[in-house]
């Protein structure tokens, strides 16, 4: 169960170009490249030596966004492995954002849930409405969002199950989720707001006594979306009326008698995901 945070405050920067400077950079031993792993940076010296993220805390990088002319200056403050990832595969970065006139710094990421600051890269592309739109390049993202927040959850858009599931759309359909995102392309949640996600795969279980917390079935969702929605997260942001005219593919597929546990007919073979609210 997850108290959600609005998204609409997403962080999303490309890495098109990364400079470091670390110890090893200053004793003459060029970068010569930079790749992410995971949400790990590799950054490989032109000895041959790959730096570990311990090396890299106090490295300032240089990141540049597109249409934007001048980088944005982010140094690395500290690293841990995520507790909450039970396969130990998910580092976590302290970001701040450097100043360069001034040297200030102030933190990249706003806090999570627990008043943390942590970011961290992953390969490919996304954009403003969480849509993922590119494996090239890299994003940044901060944990607080949507994007971190569904890699958090387990939804690795990176890794392959033993059983060859891949997780990439289960990402996807998370970051729908989160945010509320009924129709593929604008979030409708609120800060705050009280969820219970699951899926059939083992990642996320469901909490075995919803109505204790005065949460019903929601929706189910795929990666385009909602792929039925018995009731809107957010009734003041979209109204199951409203959402109707907005996505006619949803036709059909709204309230609850065309909406419940467990998931019949089409909408079973497309949804990969299923959550609760209030």
């Amino acid at each position: 169960m997850f108290g959600i945070k609005d998204d609409f405050a997403f962080i999303g920067a490309m890495l098109i170009a990364v400079a470091a400077t670390s110890t090893y950079a200053r004793a003459g031993d060029r970068i010569t490249g930079i790749a992410v792993q995971g949400t790990a940076f590799q950054v490989q010296l032109a000895s041959g030596k790959m730096l570990s993220p311990q090396d890299l805390i106090g490295a300032t990088l240089s990141l540049m966004q597109p249409g934007t002319p001048a980088p944005l200056t982010v140094r690395v403050v500290s690293t841990m492995l995520d507790p909450q990832d039970r396969d130990h595969e998910t580092l976590l970065y302290r970001l701040l954002s450097v100043d360069p006139r001034t040297g200030g710094t102030q933190e990249l990421c706003g806090p999570n849930a627990e008043g943390e600051h942590w970011g961290f890269p992953l390969r490919g592309q996304w954009d403003a409405e969480g849509r993922h739109i590119s494996n090239a390049g890299y994003t940044l993202t901060c944990a607080d969002g949507a994007q971190g927040k569904c890699v958090r959850f387990g939804y690795k858009p990176w890794k392959t199950l033993r059983n060859g599931t891949k997780l990439e759309p289960y990402h996807q359909a998370c970051v729908r989720l989160v945010r509320a995102d009924y129709c593929g392309g604008h979030g409708t949640t609120r800060d705050g707001m009280l969820i219970d996600l699951y899926d059939k795969i083992g990642i996320q279980n469901p909490e075995p006594a919803p109505t204790a917390s005065g949460l019903r079935f929601e929706a189910a969702w795929s990666p385009a979306g909602a792929v039925c929605v018995a009731h809107t997260r957010v009734p003041e942001n979209v109204s199951l009326r409203q959402l109707a005219m907005q996505c006619p593919r949803l036709t059909g597929h709204l309230g609850a008698d065309a909406c419940s546990e467990p998931i019949h007919g089409p909408s079973a073979a497309a949804a990969l995901l299923f959550n609760r609210s209030r």
